[in-house]
């Protein structure tokens, strides 16, 4: 049978199916453009949250609601007009792997596609960020308590005030509430001696004899001198590398006459022990020995304080150690300590090691990862002390100058000492304040770990800088996603 006509005709299916085509080739290449732009929309959101976990990873905020709300701000700042509306969804900090895990969800209004009734297309990016320091960080602040901390930096604060400032500075940076158990500090304020605290009294590394007393004693005299006033006229002192003005006199004439017999007496006199040691040395080189002794340290007992505050043993406690940074002293009574770098070196590694006389410090790491051990070293100026045969230190200033031969086994103490860590891969960072001495300017370089481990602080804000820096490099903050 013969069809109709109608069902033979083909001529109008053409048209029906071009336009059909058409209209998918226009939503596909609607799509291509819609999708092309929202891959770009979600690459700007991706970047933008990178941006702002990795900020505020390294900000450091106390709650995790204060972090959100520093995430927000930034990730606002990175995406500007934001026409997607990219807002941050879950916002989630894990204590225990110190991680940021952020998503952030936006939507893009599409140009074309609407044409085929897809009139949005959401996104969501994630953000994964570690907020550590490098494994567990073991860090000795070894701080220069000297009388030249006492000038005054920039014509304002003296310089101990500006360095307790950089300091503390460090210490939010590399201690919060989120790697309280990671991140372990001491400080070790150091002069001609260290002080290692009275309450170590009993320990097996410190000798310490008994407090005692002179008695009173008196003399009868039967002479008496008596000077002239002589001139006085304006003169310097020397202490530390000090120099102060000062007043001198001259011309004076003394006489020694016969006086009715009189009685002088002096004392009784206390000694007691305020903390201090004397320095290590061996009987055949006659140079300071290294840390980790095989013997006590001595213990000096004196008739008042002649060495800094004590040493703030490595602790996780911010409070603690804001503490014994703000205890620091330049001078105590009429001490004015001098300088002998190799003493706080030395202590610094004690701190830090395991044995005695702290035993705080983890064992050593040959990649020095976990943990990680660090020594910042700070001083304004070069050594002015060198140690004798019974570890009493002695002033090696002459006048106004240092004697370089006096001081030249300190330097190389020193030197020893720095070899010494290096030799347990402790990295050392060391900051100079306005030192210009070439001796002690090489001996610091030295000291460091490479060049870059080395600060040359001219100013209070160079100074502060310096620490910061420092903060930084031990405050690692990594994208993981």
């Amino acid at each position: 049978m013969r069809q109709p006509d109608f069902f033979r005709d083909r001529r109008g299916n053409t048209a029906v199916m071009f336009g059909m085509f058409f209209f998918l080739l226009t939503a596909a290449m609607a799509g291509a453009l819609d999708f092309s732009t929202v891959i770009s929309r979600r690459a700007k959101a991706q970047d933008a949250l990178d941006a702002a976990t990795l900020a505020v990873a390294i900000l450091r905020p106390s709650t995790v609601e204060q972090a959100r709300t520093a995430a927000t701000l930034r990730l606002n700042k990175e995406l500007g007009d934001n026409p997607d509306k990219v807002a941050i969804d879950q916002f989630q900090y894990d204590t225990a792997t110190r991680t940021y895990y952020v998503t952030a969800k936006g939507s893009y209004k599409t140009f074309l596609l609407g044409v085929v009734n897809i009139k949005e297309m959401p996104y969501e990016v994630l953000s994964k960020t570690i907020q550590a320091a490098n494994g567990t960080l073991e860090l000795s602040l070894v701080l220069d308590n000297t009388f030249s901390m006492s000038d005054k930096l920039d014509g304002t604060k003296t310089r101990l005030d500006v360095l307790k400032t950089a300091a503390k500075n460090l210490i939010n940076t590399v201690m919060t509430d989120a790697n309280k158990d990671y991140v372990k500090v001491a400080v070790v304020p150091y002069a001609n001696y260290v002080n290692v605290g009275v309450a170590n009294r009993g320990q097996t590394w410190v000798s310490v004899g008994a407090d005692y007393t002179v008695p009173k004693t008196c003399k009868t005299n039967t002479t008496k001198t008596t000077c002239t006033p002589g001139t006085t006229y304006p003169c310097t002192t020397n202490v530390d590398g000090v120099i102060k003005p000062a007043t001198c006199r001259k011309d004076q004439v003394c006489t020694t006459v016969t006086v009715a017999p009189y009685e002088t007496c002096s004392g009784p006199t206390n000694y007691k022990w305020y903390g201090c040691v004397r320095h290590q040395v061996d009987t055949k080189t006659k140079m300071a020995l290294m840390p980790d002794p095989l013997t006590a340290y001595t213990g000096a007992l004196e008739t008042s304080q002649q060495c800094p505050t004590a040493i703030q043993p490595l602790s996780n406690n911010k409070a603690t150690v804001t503490a014994s940074i703000d205890g620091l002293v330049h001078s105590i009574g009429g001490y004015q300590p001098r300088t002998y770098i190799p003493g706080g070196l030395i202590w610094g590694v004690n701190t830090l090691s395991p044995p005695a006389p702290f035993k705080e410090g983890l064992a050593y790491d040959v990649k020095n990862k976990e943990p990680k051990k660090v020594i910042v070293l700070m001083t304004d100026g070069a050594n002015t002390m060198y140690t004798d045969s019974n570890g009493v230190a002695v002033s090696a200033e002459k006048g106004q100058v240092t004697d370089a031969k006096l001081v030249a086994p300190t330097y190389t103490v020193q030197d020893n000492v720095c070899k010494y860590a290096k030799g347990k891969n402790i990295e050392i960072f060391v900051i100079g304040l306005g030192v210009t001495d070439p001796t002690a300017l090489s001996a610091l370089k030295s000291c460091a770990t490479d060049a870059q481990h080395y600060f040359d602080a001219q100013s209070a804000n160079e100074l502060i800088q310096a620490f910061n820096i420092i903060g930084g490099k031990l405050s690692v903050v990594r994208l993981m996603q």
